[in-house]
């Protein structure tokens, strides 16, 4: 009998290699606010012919003092495709993500950052309507996954970054997860 796959929402997707993970260390970052300029998390679609169809997101708490705060995207609409003094994103520490269809699969056409990247002061795009509701670890938001389901679309030349509704003293892994397509 035939494996069926009906209920896996994105395997065509995955099968077709076109679905990423990009993920910061197991030690996590810290959250900048939302409009800042120093980003920690982010995707920066430097394909002149792909789409990057943003599908999810994860954080979970790992270590330090919680700021009450909500996690959201900053974005930049016209980021380019190059670093450059005094362009939208003047710096970008580069992470490898991670082809969903694990051990096949191309390699990433989008630039991932689970680190660092200055950028020019974004713009506050949309809040996840997840975070953290106390200042202590235990109780409260301590991991979550926030399904975007393709509602948002990085075109060619634009970024995305994980930003809070303020800067987060907080650390925590997180994962973003993405399908390239045809941008035509």
């Amino acid at each position: 009998m035939p494996a069926n796959f009906s209920n896996a929402r994105y395997y065509a997707d995955v099968a077709a290699g076109g679905v990423f993970i990009g993920s910061t260390a197991a030690a996590g970052v810290a959250t900048p606010a939302a409009g800042g300029t120093a980003m920690t998390f982010g995707l920066w679609n430097t394909s002149t012919n792909l789409n990057a169809v943003l599908l999810g997101f994860t954080a979970q708490y790992v270590s330090g003092t919680i700021t009450v705060a909500g996690f959201g995207l900053t974005i930049i609409p016209n980021a380019g495709v190059a670093i450059a003094t005094g362009a939208p994103i003047s710096a970008f520490t580069g992470g490898t993500p991670t082809n969903a269809l694990v051990g096949k699969g191309a390699a990433s056409a989008m630039r991932f950052t689970p680190s660092a990247a200055t950028i020019v002061a974004g713009t506050n795009f949309a809040f996840f309507g997840t975070g953290h509701e106390i200042a202590t670890a235990g109780p409260g938001m301590n991991n979550s996954f926030t399904d975007l389901g393709g509602a948002v679309v990085l075109s060619p030349g634009s970024a995305a970054f994980v930003t809070s509704t303020i800067a987060q003293t907080g650390v925590f892994a997180m994962s973003l997860i993405w399908n390239e397509i045809s941008a035509s």
